[in-house]
């Protein structure tokens, strides 16, 4: 019996630390704080968008792209991105890129969106980059070495996508031009 109650004893015990750590570790709440609607955090995000702040910019442009709070606004989402992505926000650069090639918001321009996507690519995004090598490899004229580079790297960086789109870019190659690009990725590399 005494076996049992130490047991239940020290069972107690572990439950009432774990209760008191999750106490500890549990954010503090004061009076003030409330549940915000959708509405009210964009109102606010607005407000921070306004201000400056990049990443409320972004999720400003987001609301408007996709119309989450009523009828969308591609015009005002591409003016919130493009602000955002002049920032240097990841995000905002890939989406904005999109808009560019989609002509939503504005006329469509290839150009501007291939300057946002290598800046992305350049902060890691692997969308961008693949993205990038598609447009690349499918341009006029072609750049494979370019492709090449970009469809690897996004590759590398998990992107499925890009791994499909770099075999079929190194089966259309030969073996002369794959060595010339891959020789041309390592000196890219070697710069960074």
């Amino acid at each position: 019996m005494s076996k049992t109650r130490d047991r239940i004893a020290r069972c107690a015990m572990a439950a009432l630390c774990c209760a008191l750590a999750s106490f500890a570790f549990a954010p503090a709440v004061s009076a003030d704080d409330a549940r915000q609607t959708y509405g009210e955090a964009m109102a606010w995000y607005g407000e921070e968008a306004r201000a400056g702040n990049p990443q409320a910019r972004f999720l400003l442009g987001f609301d408007l792209e996709t119309g989450a709070r009523g009828a969308a606004d591609p015009e005002a989402a591409r003016g919130w991105y493009l602000a955002a992505a002049r920032q240097g926000h990841e995000r905002a650069r890939v989406r904005l890129a999109l808009m560019l090639l989609e002509g939503r918001g504005g006329a469509a321009d290839p150009a501007a969106a291939a300057v946002w996507l290598e800046a992305a690519a350049g902060q890691g995004a692997a969308d961008a980059m693949s993205i990038l090598g598609y447009l690349l490899a499918m341009g006029e004229p072609a750049d494979l070495d370019g492709a090449f580079r970009w469809l690897s790297l996004a590759a590398e960086a998990g992107d499925e996508t890009a791994a499909d789109n770099l075999a079929a870019l190194t089966d259309a190659m030969g073996d002369d031009r794959l060595a010339r690009a891959r020789a041309a990725l390592e000196a890219w590399r070697a710069e960074r």
